[in-house]
């Protein structure tokens, strides 16, 4: 990827390459360079404008509050995990025993 004064160019998987245009880098500038320093693959909605393929950029829905519910709910999930495990008594096995017949088989 390439970031330019009037836009970037990027490389699909295919091996093809969109540009994406200055509105593009202007609202994602940050997102993109941290992506182009770790090489990370970043979602691109694709489209295809004379003969050009022009790319634009799928923000990720983040939800921060849901983040945190969902973290917390794992700290609970495993606290009582570790606390089943401690005060619970063995399992009890279960014995089968032949039913007893009272008529003698002929």
């Amino acid at each position: 990827m390439q970031i330019h004064a009037h836009g970037a160019l990027v490389r699909l998987e295919n091996g093809e390459l969109a540009s994406l245009n200055e509105n593009e880098v202007a609202a994602y500038r940050k997102f993109l360079e941290r992506a182009m320093q770790v090489d990370r693959e970043i979602e691109l909605a694709v489209l295809s404008h004379n003969r050009r393929l022009e790319a634009k950029v799928i923000p990720l829905q983040r939800d921060d509050a849901f983040e945190e519910q969902l973290i917390r709910f794992n700290k609970s999930d495993e606290g009582e995990d570790a606390e089943s495990s401690q005060g619970a008594s063995p399992p009890r096995r279960r014995r089968f025993v032949p039913k007893k017949r009272d008529d003698p088989k002929p």
